[in-house]
């Protein structure tokens, strides 16, 4: 209805005017002959192969073609494929690298021939060749209609445009020896051949409308090449699509554009700026920051995940300031929601601390790159992971709190593997335990050891007739005493969310966090990260209640008896359905142009959303509902079966 009434405005606006628009519209599919479209436009961005790369994309900058080239192309641009990790190191609270931006799903886990690229830019860019001219279109001035009009410069294929403000479109085109005159259209849902033409656009380069309604809009460019006979032949440009959505735009450009292609090394100097936020108090002008890669598997696929590293710490959207940020990409989500559906229960459960952030549209280098979630960073600090981070007056004898990930990714500075369970421990917050070259000092050497023996003993009481050669499914309840080190609360609430979202990297163990309190000896579970799979496989069982240490706990009478208080307090305020609407709501004129963008099945679905290679996001979206108010009541049960138990005092 929007669309209609703004094309409505055009045609009125054209006809008071008297202005018979008269350009040689031509089809797109017809032959070269003097009524031919030239540059092969494609009006199709969803039927890109696996095989395709990312297109050409962008905001304002358009693409120019050599001159000196007799079939000239648009370049294909990848979508920034070599880009990031979640391994974002410790962390001096400010500057540190040691956060917890890991994701870690392994490219076992994910079949080969399904990391697709994003949708190409096909080359619609037509050349001067000399063709035998009939004598009556040739003539004096050198305009042989019989060449093909060359676009030099065409129109960028993807742009995002902030509400209220325009995009730069433009176009350019030459043909020897005859005059070049332009007309802008404007096309309902991506025809080229039935454009109405934009009055007073007549200019190479064209300023797209100020609209403030969500909606994705097609322009093209006519070209038309005049002979002095009077004679002539028009060409249309590729179409341009402009997409309006009410979601903030993170526009991050690097030093020359420089491509980032490691998530070790920070690229310095680049700027961000955040426009386009209903939120007046959230755009921004540049500001300094760096930026490279993160996340394991999700580094290697087209559509790469980021860290931030302001050069000062400050306020992003609402939340606390701080230096360190991250770009989720949700390559393997095409709900999108995954992981913010998981902090959604991190926050009902009430666990210390639940990651936050909002999406964006992602403009990098000037291109457009998708759908993204711009949010906090694990970090220890006060406004995040609020522990004893240390300070640099303490003796090797002195312990502070710690950030542990379990991650058989197992890739950090500060690690071990726990005696009988053999997790992979890694300690995320480094201070004071690493030099400037990271490597382990004497003091953090000692701080390892002193934690690592806290942990076995722990795994002791956890299992207290373990021998070598038993599984630990299979050893008796732990010792009850374990409960002075396990935080028996976060661990059911933590348990709760990994369960309810079948959050199956939790059994591998990936991206799993935890604190330790050393002036208490407690153990505690979270904040939750990492989701982008989950609920990708639907189970008819709980399947997470022998991850981690769960298969010591659930035999543990006092575990048992504060699941069942814990779950008789939460679960009837679970209420999904209006979490799920807002967002969908939100973001799915973003998610639809995301699907332009980086076309293909990359969700891991095993179900008939994937196998039907379809990615529709209301789909996926009601996919991930259906699998969570699926999963609740098998939840729910686990929980009622479970032995009654009484606790001595």
């Amino acid at each position: 209805m929007k669309k209609g009434i703004f094309y409505l405005f055009l045609l009125v606006f054209v006809i008071s005017c008297g202005d018979k628009t008269t350009e040689n519209q031509t089809d797109l599919n017809n032959d070269s002959s003097e009524t031919t479209n030239d540059s092969g436009i494609s009006a199709d961005y969803d039927t890109t192969t696996d095989d395709d790369n990312a297109p050409d994309t962008g905001i304002a900058a358009d693409e120019e073609i050599p001159d000196d080239e007799d079939i000239t192309t648009d370049e294909d641009l990848t979508a920034d494929s070599d880009l990031t990790t979640d391994d974002d190191t410790p962390a001096d609270a400010e500057d540190e690298d040691s956060a917890a931006d890991s994701d870690s799903t392994t490219d076992e886990d994910i079949p080969e021939e399904d990391i697709l690229t994003g949708d190409t830019d096909d080359e619609d860019v037509s050349t001067d060749d000399e063709i035998p001219a009939d004598e009556d279109i040739l003539n004096d001035s050198g305009c042989n209609l019989n060449n093909l009009i060359r676009f030099t410069k065409q129109p960028v294929k993807m742009n995002i445009a902030p509400n209220g403000r325009s995009v730069s479109l433009s176009c350019e085109a030459k043909l020897t020896g005859c005059e070049i005159t332009y007309q802008w259209y404007a096309t309902p849902d991506n025809p080229a051949d039935s454009g109405i033409a934009i009055p007073g656009a007549t200019n190479q380069t064209f300023e797209t409308p100020e609209v403030t309604e969500k909606g994705i809009y097609y322009y093209y460019c006519a070209v038309t090449a005049a002979a002095p006979t009077g004679d002539s032949k028009t060409s249309n440009s590729r179409i341009a699509s402009v997409a309006y959505t009410d979601i903030p735009t993170l526009y991050i450009n690097t030093p020359d554009g420089i491509e980032i292609t490691s998530k070790e090394e920070w690229i310095t100097d680049a700027s961000m700026s955040i426009a386009g936020a209903d939120n007046e108090s959230w755009n921004f002008g540049e500001i300094e920051t760096s930026i490279k890669g993160r996340g394991n598997s999700s580094w290697k696929r087209p559509k790469k995940p980021y860290a931030l590293k302001l050069k000062k710490s400050r306020e992003i959207m609402g939340m606390p300031k701080h230096k360190r940020w991250v770009l989720l990409a949700n390559y393997w989500d095409s709900s999108f929601m995954r992981n913010e559906l998981a902090f959604y229960f991190s926050e009902l459960f009430e666990l210390d601390w639940t990651p936050h952030g909002e999406f964006v549209n992602l403009v990098l280098n000037g291109k457009y790159n998708g759908l993204y979630w711009l949010g906090e960073a694990i970090k220890a600090d006060k406004n995040r992971v609020n522990i004893n981070d240390g300070n640099p007056e303490m003796t090797d004898d002195e312990d502070k709190d710690y950030l542990i990930e379990i991650d058989t990714y197992f890739d950090e500075t500060l690690k071990f593997k726990s005696e009988i369970r053999e997790f992979p421990y890694m300690v995320k917050n480094d201070d004071y335990m690493v030099d400037e070259n990271d490597e382990i000092t004497t003091g953090g050497e000692a701080r390892l050891e002193r934690l690592q023996s806290k942990i076995n003993d722990l795994e002791e009481l956890l299992y207290p007739d373990f021998t070598g050669v038993l599984d630990t499914n299979n050893c008796s309840a732990p010792d009850e005493s374990y409960s002075d080190i396990i935080d028996i609360d976060s661990w059911v609430k933590f348990w709760l969310v990994i369960e309810i979202m079948d959050n199956w990297d939790s059994g591998h163990p990936r991206s799993d966090f935890f604190t330790f309190d050393s002036t208490n000896n407690i153990l505690k579970a979270g904040p939750v990260w990492d989701f982008d799979l989950a609920g990708s496989n639907r189970s008819a069982s709980c399947r997470l209640n022998e991850a981690l240490y769960y298969n010591a706990l659930f035999k543990s009478p006092k575990f048992i008896a504060r699941t069942k208080e814990l779950w008789n307090e939460y679960s009837g305020r679970i209420d999904i359905e209006p979490i799920i609407e807002m967002i969908q709501s939100r973001i799915a004129l973003s998610a639809k142009y995301d699907a332009m963008l980086w076309t293909g099945r990359h969700d891991y679905i095993n179900t008939s959303l994937y196998n039907n290679n379809v990615k529709v996001f209301d789909e996926y979206v009601e996919y991930l509902k259906e699998s969570i108010n699926n999963k609740i009541p098998i939840v729910n049960s686990f929980i009622g079966d479970l032995p009654a138990v009484e606790i001595n005092p």
